[in-house]
C-alpha cells in the first residue's frame, strides 16, 4: 500500500515538473549549484594538503595543523591577499 502511494506521489511530482517548465529549470539550477559547491569543496581540500605539509614541516615543532585548518588558512589568505584590482569593466 505504501509503495503504491509513493509511486503515485512520484508520478504526480514528475507530471508537475513536466507541466511547469519554470519548476524544471529551478530544479536543474539547484542540481548545478550543488555540483559546483561539491567540486569546489573537493578542489579546496586537495589544495589544502600542500599547505598542511608545508606548515607542519616549517612549524611542526611548535604547532601542527590538520587539513581542515589548512583549508581555512587557504580561505583566509585568499580573502586577505587575493586579487584586489578594480578594473571597472576594463581589462
Amino acid at each position: 500500500m505504501k509503495t503504491y502511494i509513493f509511486k503515485k506521489g512520484l508520478n504526480l511530482l514528475t507530471l508537475m515538473i513536466n507541466d511547469l517548465p519554470i519548476l524544471k529549470r529551478m530544479l536543474e539550477m539547484v542540481y548545478t549549484l550543488a555540483l559546483v559547491i561539491l567540486i569546489s569543496g573537493i578542489v579546496g581540500m586537495v589544495l589544502a594538503f600542500p599547505v598542511q605539509w608545508l606548515w607542519n614541516f616549517v612549524f611542526g615543532s611548535i604547532l601542527t595543523i590538520n587539513v581542515f585548518q589548512a583549508w581555512a588558512l587557504n580561505v583566509l589568505m585568499g580573502i586577505l591577499f587575493g586579487n584586489k584590482t578594480a578594473t571597472n569593466g576594463r581589462k
